[in-house]
């Protein structure tokens, strides 16, 4: 017991603005002390403390944690303690709040500086939380026991770090991911599968892929759509239901899932949300109510490039519901790549209608990209993905088969048109870079820029380290370069481009030693510092 004369006069203002016991010990209170968290007897009624001053602790510059945060419990005794038939004082001694605040105190971070950072950067591409909803739960986490919150606040933490200069995917393995995927886990085992689980999953698969863990991306997306694809059996009969909550989770679970498969080899393939198999979306696509309320505010400042320089988009919904568009078209290109493997032909009537629809979509998001990049980055990406992929396996089916010159010279035609595409959109990227926000850069529009390196090294033929093909693939390459400050996947492109590179430069130096001196490939190699072979 304390000695008396070493206790506060009154209890301190975190207990009192949480309704719990104060031991009053100084300089901290118990309750403090075990969540790390400022303890303040200075207030009064009409004058309580500045919340931000009790969590004033500065911001790790990158993802990578300065030191090992408080852990959670261990897995059993959590599955124990959040299962649905344990008694309530099991799920009290859990206290998963407490501990989900203590990992993020540990890092400098607090409830108030991970929503601010949050809403301001993923909900601009992926808006599948409700702020204000959101924002006035979690006010009250620590009195309220509710783990679903707290691990969907640990994923929106995490989702927010950006890699550190050095890191790979091992790096953002961190000891916070792997909380955030133990208690995951944990909560799915036990049978909750509320809508804040699905959330918190979708948010830590984007994680996944957007720093390379791909295998485990595919495993997180495969719960989360199946909880979710049950939950929608349930809501059937709400109205509009692609306008709710759920229903922006739905479409943000379908960008993820096409994002992932385009990466995968057709014969791995696999839809596992949001299509059916006459091509027709299971849910109607999400709408932007304040377009067509006529809310868009006029430009009043241009970039460099000619398009507008507010770092926000137009609508809030506006730059999600065209990327749900662009990934319900991508859906149905790779449904018909799948179709192909196994059949070694591509359906050409429906592949004539798909490239119309994306070049309709594409040329429409070109004109609305004036307002910001903010405004389409992730539906252009996602567009020219499904074009590339569309055309590129047309390419491979018909290029050993006799009688198919004008199918593979159409689809040749198609895949240099799209390459160029992104060239072009690199370029008009990089004279924006001062009016870019890299926190809120949208990681579908990532591979896009990739598969578009790829095939132009592909395709090169005598214009290879040529001066303009040089300062094209600089341009890509400088794209993919500052993706790869905000997603670790980028960095990995950079790498398979690099060797690919210089792949090509060997094989062209068999065929002509003579090119295997020249200035311009070694200038070229120097300048983009390869070390690969």
């Amino acid at each position: 017991m304390a000695d008396r004369t070493s206790l506060a006069s009154q209890v301190c203002w975190n207990c009192k603005n949480g309704k719990r016991k104060c031991t009053k010990e100084l300089p901290s209170c118990a309750r403090c002390a075990k969540l790390l968290l400022k303890c303040d007897y200075d207030w009064t009624a009409g004058n309580p403390p500045d919340p931000s001053a009790a969590q004033s602790k500065p911001s790790p510059a990158s993802s990578i944690e300065a030191h090992t945060p408080p852990s959670l419990q261990s897995a059993s005794r959590l599955l124990h303690s959040l299962s649905r038939g344990s008694p309530k004082s099991y799920g009290g001694e859990a206290n998963i709040p407490s501990q989900v605040l203590s990992i993020l105190i540990a890092n400098g971070e607090s409830v108030q500086s991970v929503t601010a950072l949050y809403f301001r950067t993923i909900d601009v591409w992926l808006p599948i939380i409700s702020p204000h909803k959101c924002i006035q739960r979690l006010e009250n986490i620590a009195a309220e026991n509710n783990p679903e919150l707290s691990n969907l606040l640990l994923c929106m933490y995490l989702v927010t770090r950006q890699p550190g200069k050095s890191s790979g995917v091992k790096e953002m393995q961190t000891p916070v991911y792997f909380e955030a995927k133990t208690l995951l886990t944990t909560l799915t085992s036990s049978g909750n599968s509320s809508i804040e689980v699905i959330q918190a999953g979708l948010l830590l698969s984007l994680y996944e892929q957007g720093h390379g863990m791909i295998d485990v991306a595919q495993l997180t997306m495969s719960v989360c759509t199946r909880m979710a694809m049950k939950m929608k059996v349930a809501l059937r009969a709400a109205p509009e239901l692609q306008n709710t909550d759920f229903g922006r989770l739905w479409w943000g679970l379908v960008i993820l899932d096409r994002h992932l498969n385009q990466i995968l080899s057709p014969e791995e393939i696999q839809l596992t949300v949001g299509s059916s198999s006459d091509g027709v979306p299971s849910m109607e696509l999400p709408v932007d109510d304040e377009a067509h309320a006529g809310l868009n505010r006029p430009i009043t400042m241009r970039t460099i490039s000619g398009i507008s320089a507010e770092s926000r988009p137009t609508t809030r919904l506006g730059p999600f519901c065209r990327a749900s568009e662009a990934a319900h078209l991508l859906g149905k290109v790779l449904d018909l790549v799948a179709r192909s493997s196994y059949t070694n032909e591509i359906d050409e009537e429906k592949s004539r209608a798909l490239d119309t629809s994306l070049q309709v979509l594409a040329m429409n998001l070109m004109q609305l990209a004036v307002n910001g990049w903010e405004e389409c980055c992730a539906a252009i990406g996602l567009t020219l993905s499904a074009l590339l992929l569309l055309h590129e396996r047309t390419w491979q089916l018909v290029r050993g088969s006799p009688g198919h010159d004008d199918r593979r010279e159409i689809a040749t035609m198609a895949l240099s048109s799209a390459t160029r595409m992104v060239i072009d959109i690199s370029r008009r990227f990089h004279m924006d870079l001062a009016f870019i926000d890299l926190p809120a850069l949208p990681l579908p529009a990532t591979y896009a820029v990739y598969r578009a390196s790829m095939l132009y090294i592909d395709f090169a033929g005598d214009e290879f380290m040529g001066v303009e093909w040089n300062s094209n693939m600089k341009s890509l390459r400088g794209t993919l370069e500052y993706f790869g400050k905000r997603w670790n996947v980028g960095k990995h492109y950079l790498d398979l481009i690099d060797r690919a590179l210089v792949d090509k430069k060997q094989a062209r130096a068999l065929i002509n030693p003579d090119l295997a001196g020249s200035h311009d490939n070694h200038e070229l190699l120097q300048d983009m510092d390869i070390s690969h072979g």
